[in-house]
């Protein structure tokens, strides 16, 4: 891209200089990255599960937070098949499925992903039968608007796990990956 700008500028300094017209040089587009999409998607469901998890207006039945807290761990996975399928990804494809597979957080997010989008989880990929557990809420009454917060555990075969902590684990090691690879 470097070089595009500077056949540019070459050509700016030829037209200013020569009263001649110049045709200007072909600067190539940037190939859109798909998978940066659904990155930024993962990313903005995580914001969402902040709010909820750190307080936000009360405006909706707790089935709607508890939908967005699913909705995350469900983005969150599949950014794997973004990648995979995104063809500016060059190696990375290959590489996603091994990132998982060593990444704890990530087989946690894979298994949660899978067995609310099946019902059933038929090939688990952590090991520890993660299940949503109890959900704790904080109901905020003032002067303002009323404000609720909700904590959601994760019960798993080695014990109770922040689901907030776990997404926040998940967006980093996506963000790593990205950063490393992409």
């Amino acid at each position: 891209m470097r070089s595009a700008v500077l056949r540019f500028l070459q050509w700016l300094i030829k037209l200013i200089g020569n009263e001649q017209k110049v045709s200007p040089p072909q600067i190539p587009s940037a190939t859109p990255r798909k998978h940066q999409e659904q990155f930024e998607r993962v990313k903005r469901w995580h914001r969402r599960f902040a709010e909820i998890d750190k307080g936000r207006i009360h405006n909706l039945p707790s089935d709607f937070y508890q939908d967005e807290v699913y909705a995350f761990f469900l983005n969150c996975y599949h950014l794997k098949d973004w990648i995979r399928n995104d063809s500016t990804a060059g190696a990375a494809a290959a590489k996603v499925e091994g990132f998982i597979d060593a990444t704890e957080e990530l087989r946690l997010c894979a298994d949660i992903c899978n067995s609310h989008k099946h019902l059933i989880l038929t090939r688990p990929r952590s090991g520890q039968n993660p299940q949503f557990g109890r959900r704790q809420f904080g109901l905020h009454l003032g002067e303002s608007e009323t404000s609720i917060n909700v904590k959601y555990s994760i019960e798993t075969s080695g014990g109770p796990i922040d689901a907030f902590e776990l997404a926040t684990k998940c967006l980093r090691a996506w963000e790593a990956f990205i950063a490393s690879n992409l």
